[in-house]
Protein backbone atom coordinates (compact mmCIF):
# COMPACT_ATOMS: atom_id res chain seq x y z
CA UNK A 1 0.00 0.00 0.00
CA UNK A 2 1.95 3.39 -0.97
CA UNK A 3 1.46 6.30 1.26
CA UNK A 4 0.17 9.93 -0.25
CA UNK A 5 1.31 12.69 1.51
CA UNK A 6 -1.37 15.25 1.88
CA UNK A 7 -0.68 18.53 0.80
CA UNK A 8 -3.66 21.32 2.76
CA UNK A 9 -1.64 24.53 0.64
CA UNK A 10 -2.49 22.39 -2.51
CA UNK A 11 -6.12 21.61 -1.18
CA UNK A 12 -6.82 25.02 -0.25
CA UNK A 13 -5.63 26.23 -3.70
CA UNK A 14 -7.83 23.90 -5.52
CA UNK A 15 -10.79 24.78 -3.07
CA UNK A 16 -10.25 28.61 -4.05
CA UNK A 17 -10.27 27.79 -7.73
CA UNK A 18 -13.09 25.80 -7.85
CA UNK A 19 -14.83 28.77 -5.53
CA UNK A 20 -13.42 31.44 -8.38
CA UNK A 21 -14.74 29.85 -11.10
CA UNK A 22 -17.88 29.19 -9.52
CA UNK A 23 -18.12 32.97 -8.42
CA UNK A 24 -17.42 33.72 -12.37
CA UNK A 25 -20.01 31.82 -14.06
CA UNK A 26 -22.92 33.31 -11.42
CA UNK A 27 -22.28 36.50 -12.18
CA UNK A 28 -22.08 36.00 -15.51
CA UNK A 29 -18.87 37.26 -16.32
CA UNK A 30 -17.16 34.08 -17.15
CA UNK A 31 -13.16 34.34 -17.25
CA UNK A 32 -12.92 36.11 -20.12
CA UNK A 33 -14.37 38.98 -18.28
CA UNK A 34 -12.02 39.48 -15.76
CA UNK A 35 -8.51 40.68 -16.07
CA UNK A 36 -6.04 40.38 -13.00
CA UNK A 37 -2.29 39.62 -14.00
CA UNK A 38 -0.13 37.58 -11.65
CA UNK A 39 2.02 39.42 -9.68
CA UNK A 40 5.11 38.24 -8.07
CA UNK A 41 7.27 39.99 -5.34
CA UNK A 42 10.70 40.05 -3.75
CA UNK A 43 12.69 41.56 -1.58
CA UNK A 44 16.80 42.80 -2.53
CA UNK A 45 19.36 44.27 -0.09
CA UNK A 46 18.22 47.53 -1.98
CA UNK A 47 14.60 47.15 -2.12
CA UNK A 48 11.53 45.49 -3.15
CA UNK A 49 11.08 44.22 -6.86
CA UNK A 50 7.58 43.82 -8.47
CA UNK A 51 7.00 41.76 -11.47
CA UNK A 52 3.99 41.31 -13.14
CA UNK A 53 2.87 39.90 -16.00
CA UNK A 54 1.07 41.25 -18.95
CA UNK A 55 1.76 39.28 -22.23
CA UNK A 56 -0.18 40.51 -25.13
CA UNK A 57 -0.11 44.09 -23.61
CA UNK A 58 2.32 47.45 -24.41
CA UNK A 59 3.85 49.78 -22.50
CA UNK A 60 1.23 52.55 -23.27
CA UNK A 61 -1.03 50.17 -22.00
CA UNK A 62 -0.20 50.17 -18.26
CA UNK A 63 -0.38 53.46 -15.73
CA UNK A 64 1.64 53.07 -12.43
CA UNK A 65 1.49 55.91 -9.73
CA UNK A 66 2.58 56.12 -6.62
CA UNK A 67 -0.25 58.66 -4.28
CA UNK A 68 -0.41 59.13 -0.22
CA UNK A 69 1.56 55.54 0.16
CA UNK A 70 0.10 53.20 -2.50
CA UNK A 71 1.43 52.21 -5.57
CA UNK A 72 -1.13 51.56 -8.51
CA UNK A 73 -0.86 49.42 -11.36
CA UNK A 74 -3.68 49.60 -14.34
CA UNK A 75 -4.41 49.08 -17.94
CA UNK A 76 -6.60 47.58 -20.23
CA UNK A 77 -5.98 45.09 -22.77
CA UNK A 78 -8.52 44.87 -25.74
CA UNK A 79 -9.60 42.25 -27.73
CA UNK A 80 -8.84 44.23 -30.98
CA UNK A 81 -11.12 44.53 -33.76
CA UNK A 82 -9.57 41.96 -36.16
CA UNK A 83 -12.04 39.11 -34.88
CA UNK A 84 -15.94 39.73 -35.47
CA UNK A 85 -17.76 39.11 -32.22
CA UNK A 86 -19.70 36.36 -33.25
CA UNK A 87 -16.36 34.65 -35.03
CA UNK A 88 -15.12 33.39 -31.50
CA UNK A 89 -15.24 29.57 -31.11
CA UNK A 90 -13.09 29.72 -28.01
CA UNK A 91 -12.05 32.66 -25.66
CA UNK A 92 -10.05 31.86 -22.04
CA UNK A 93 -7.79 34.90 -22.21
CA UNK A 94 -8.69 37.55 -19.85
CA UNK A 95 -9.91 40.76 -21.54
CA UNK A 96 -10.67 44.55 -20.23
CA UNK A 97 -9.27 47.29 -17.77
CA UNK A 98 -7.66 45.76 -14.64
CA UNK A 99 -5.92 48.14 -11.23
CA UNK A 100 -4.29 46.62 -8.63
CA UNK A 101 -3.14 48.48 -5.36
CA UNK A 102 -0.38 47.78 -2.69
CA UNK A 103 0.50 49.95 0.50
CA UNK A 104 4.51 51.25 0.49
CA UNK A 105 6.72 50.95 2.70
CA UNK A 106 6.51 54.21 5.11
CA UNK A 107 9.15 56.70 3.85
CA UNK A 108 9.41 55.20 0.11
CA UNK A 109 10.24 57.86 -1.78
CA UNK A 110 7.76 58.00 -4.81
CA UNK A 111 10.09 59.42 -7.26
CA UNK A 112 13.12 56.83 -6.72
CA UNK A 113 11.25 54.38 -8.13
CA UNK A 114 12.28 52.50 -10.82
CA UNK A 115 10.01 50.53 -13.86
CA UNK A 116 10.72 48.85 -16.53
CA UNK A 117 8.73 47.01 -19.39
CA UNK A 118 10.04 44.35 -21.45
CA UNK A 119 8.21 40.99 -23.18
CA UNK A 120 5.14 41.80 -21.08
CA UNK A 121 6.24 41.74 -17.86
CA UNK A 122 6.35 44.90 -16.31
CA UNK A 123 8.73 45.13 -13.28
CA UNK A 124 9.03 47.63 -10.61
CA UNK A 125 11.97 48.42 -8.47
CA UNK A 126 10.87 50.45 -5.00
CA UNK A 127 13.95 51.45 -2.93
CA UNK A 128 13.99 50.63 0.89
CA UNK A 129 12.92 53.81 2.31
CA UNK A 130 15.65 55.28 4.44
CA UNK A 131 16.09 54.62 7.91
CA UNK A 132 14.62 57.17 10.52
CA UNK A 133 17.81 57.04 12.74
CA UNK A 134 17.81 59.74 15.85
CA UNK A 135 19.84 62.48 14.90
CA UNK A 136 22.61 63.98 17.51
CA UNK A 137 22.50 67.85 17.62
CA UNK A 138 25.61 69.65 19.16
CA UNK A 139 25.17 72.09 21.63
CA UNK A 140 26.92 75.10 21.03
CA UNK A 141 28.55 77.34 23.41
CA UNK A 142 26.48 80.53 23.99
CA UNK A 143 28.12 83.77 24.09
CA UNK A 144 26.51 85.58 27.71
CA UNK A 145 26.82 89.24 28.14
CA UNK A 146 28.92 90.35 31.36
Amino acid sequence: MALLRWDPWGELASLQRDMNEAFTRSSGMGRSGSLLPAIDAFRTDDGTVVRVELPGMKQEDVDVSAHDGMLTICGERTVGDEVAEDAWIRRERAYGRFERSFSLPEGTDPNAIEATFDDGVLELTIPHPEERKPRKIEIGKGVIDA
